[in-house]
């Protein structure tokens, strides 16, 4: 894991809201279970709410994860973080819990999705990557003071190199405590903080991702450090949630440029505007496209009127360029062809003689591209107009609006 959070900076979440991704990271938690043993229908998956409201205060959206081995690959695909929770005072957890969890964090692990142990949560994590679970020995600290942590127990010492020695704000480090059980020996971990009678409270996971475990109980938000390790996990899974849009933004674009390839055709690059316009305006999820001309490597790809010197043909292949024009403007405001839902309306003008009367034929050039490359949402309204002349004296311009949205 590296060390190098910046605690509450929303970074990533200002970066989504610009480029349509994702505003706020999905963060799944392990609940406990509260059975009704004269009544199993009646079995109830728990989660105390500060746990809820913790994540949310700093950013997150908290959802509790059922134990289901059979869909957890796509539970985890949908999910930004992970937190496993601890268990409910004064209980022990049940093996099914245990099972489910192991096997959750053996592939959280593998995707390298943040990770956030607490409590009974932390010792597990510790556990699978090598350390040892115990009961607490007596000593001369309590760590069940009392039977909710909801007061500062006790100090502990946090090591120079951790990520949690910038997260401790002034004066002496104290946390809560309530726990029976502790993580002992060494593990694909580096231990972060210790109790006065050496027990461990925290490690980083040698790990991919982000992978932090914590002892005490940090969603009470008691202090300054436990509103930080919150704020720090969620803003490492916005960060997740971020380069899990761009990857699928950047799939997305590469699937039309596959079709483009099997037609034997490319994106341009997205041209400057001539004039005091821009290319393409996103008003909240409509993106129009300006009217974009049939160029070719920058330049025209000819000029002329339909029904006298260019051809139905050669006005169709002018649609094709003067949509892929407009193509190449719509992915940069939509950042992706992934964010694109569809498309509202494309309208083709025509440059012709007064005679011509064909100009649906000329624009069918630019529809039917747009259902090659866009198959499952190509559909659209249209108009296709007749004019005197266009500008750069082209017989084809093209404009095109589309829907965008986080659901692509």
């Amino acid at each position: 894991m590296t060390t190098e959070t910046t605690v509450a900076t929303g970074n990533a979440r200002r970066h989504a809201t610009q480029s349509h991704e994702p505003r706020w990271p999905v963060i799944l938690m392990t609940p406990d279970v509260s059975e009704a043993p004269d009544a199993p229908t009646e079995t109830e998956y728990v989660v105390r709410a500060n746990y809820a409201d913790a994540i949310a205060e700093a950013g997150g959206i908290p959802l509790i994860l059922p134990y289901n081995t059979r869909n957890l690959a796509s539970a985890l695909a949908l999910a930004d973080g992970i937190v496993l929770t601890g268990a409910r005072p004064g209980t022990e957890v049940t093996g099914a819990r245990r099972q489910f969890e192991i096997q959750l964090v053996e592939q959280v692990l593998k995707t390298g999705k943040p990770l956030l142990g607490i409590c009974h949560g932390m010792q597990l994590i510790g556990e699978y990557l090598g350390g040892e679970f115990q009961k607490l020995p007596a000593a001369a600290v309590s760590h069940i003071p009392q039977h909710i942590p909801d007061v500062l127990a006790h100090e502990i010492t946090i090591e120079q190199d951790s990520v949690l020695i910038d997260w401790v704000g002034k004066g002496p480090a104290r946390v809560n405590s309530l726990h029976r059980h502790a993580l002992a020996g060494q593990g694909r971990f580096r231990v972060a903080a210790r109790a006065p009678d050496g027990t461990i409270e925290a490690f980083e996971g040698d790990t991919d991702g982000f992978c932090l475990g914590i002892q005490w109980h940090p969603e009470y938000r008691l202090s300054e450090l436990d509103r930080n390790i919150m704020r720090a996990f969620v803003d490492r899974s916005a960060e997740a949630a971020v380069r899990k849009a761009r990857s699928a933004s950047s799939a997305g674009s590469n699937r039309v440029r596959e079709r483009l390839a099997q037609l034997e055709l490319a994106l341009p690059e997205a041209s400057s505007p001539p004039g005091a316009f821009s290319g393409a305006v996103l008003t909240g999820s409509i993106i129009t496209v300006s009217g974009q001309v049939p160029l070719q490597d920058g330049v025209v790809l000819r000029t002329g009127h339909l029904g006298a010197c260019v051809s139905i043909e050669e006005g169709r292949e002018c649609a094709r360029w003067a949509l892929l024009n407009a193509l190449a403007q719509l992915e940069g405001a939509a950042g992706g062809f992934d964010n694109i839902l569809g498309f509202v309306r494309l309208a083709g003008y025509v440059a012709a003689d007064a005679a011509f009367e064909r100009h649906g034929a000329v624009i069918d050039g630019a529809s039917e591209l747009l259902r090659e490359l866009f198959p499952d949402r190509w559909a659209h309204a249209r108009i296709a107009i007749g004019v005197t002349s266009l500008p750069r004296g082209v017989p084809v311009e093209v404009e095109l609006t589309a829907v965008v949205g986080d659901e692509a």
